[in-house]
């Protein structure tokens, strides 16, 4: 309904309840206004814009620059500024030393400010291998830097991960910080919730032992962290002139040595 037709309608109601003009005569004029003003009140209702201009209080209202096609347009717009100045504010900052105090206290031989990585490069054990090689890849995908140790090259290794966990532990095993993070479904879980690149971002201050980076291999040992023994050359027995041949003592039972420019705490050698 438009208006002028709500205008129309008020108009003639208030005409109806007027009471009707004798047809003879015309009404006497009043003493105390003037036959103008009568003839001026009568013109205000005969005209519907000079009546209403009179009695109305003109509105400004605020048009928008383009024509709004439909009324869901104002609700959209309305949205899309209550989540844009959601996305304006500042997210909060998570502590991210409570992160850490959700894991047990468990810590590796150097592992107080690194993120270690307990691997096997052995295919004895087909699931286990395919988890190793599916968090070590994840961590690189990261660019996160970390120390990994293979049990597989070194027994001594295997007892360092026994020893920290107080169990016998299976690889692969995560630890930040000294702190144990889990095996790989723990591992893969934190990731896809979003919570284990903060956790990796607490140890990216740290500075890798020995020159070894997380953008490359180290150049000696190609990234094995271990190196044939240079004393026995991984035949594990050296010659004396009195015993003749015996154990070498600087090597493990494969006959390796960590290696000096990437190496992480070593084990004992194997007897």
């Amino acid at each position: 309904m438009t208006i002028k037709t709500v205008k129309a309608r008020i108009l003639r109601v208030l005409r109806s309840s007027l009471p009707a003009p004798a047809a003879s005569a015309s009404p006497p004029p009043s003493p105390t206004k003037p036959d103008r003003f009568v003839v001026l009140a009568a013109d205000a209702l005969s005209d519907d814009a000079s009546f209403f201009d009179a009695h109305e209080t003109p509105t400004k209202i605020n048009l928008p620059a383009r024509p709004i096609d439909d009324d869901w347009e104002l609700v959209d717009q309305q949205d899309g500024d209550d989540q844009d100045s959601l996305a304006s504010a500042p997210a909060p900052t998570p502590d991210l030393d409570d992160l850490l105090r959700e894991f047990p206290a468990r810590c590796p031989p150097g592992g107080e400010e690194a993120v270690v990585l307990y691997t096997t490069t052995l295919r004895g054990i087909r699931k286990t291998f395919e988890d190793c090689n599916e968090v070590r890849a994840l961590l690189e995908n990261l660019a996160a830097s970390f120390q990994e140790r293979d049990v597989s090259m070194d027994r001594g290794l295997r007892e360092q991960l026994w020893a920290a966990t107080g169990e016998k532990a299976v690889t692969p095993r995560l630890f930040v910080r000294g702190r144990d993070i889990g095996g790989a479904a723990q591992v893969l879980a934190l990731h896809e919730d979003g919570r284990l690149m903060s956790l990796l971002q607490l140890s990216s201050h740290a500075t890798v032992a020995n020159g070894a980076t997380k953008k490359g291999k180290c150049v000696a040992c190609g990234g094995l962290r271990f190196v044939v023994c240079g004393e026995c050359d991984g035949s594990r027995k050296v010659f004396d002139g009195e015993h003749g041949g015996v154990r070498c003592g600087g090597c493990n039972e494969n006959g390796l040595v960590m290696c000096t420019r990437c190496s992480y705490p070593s084990s004992s050698p194997a007897n």
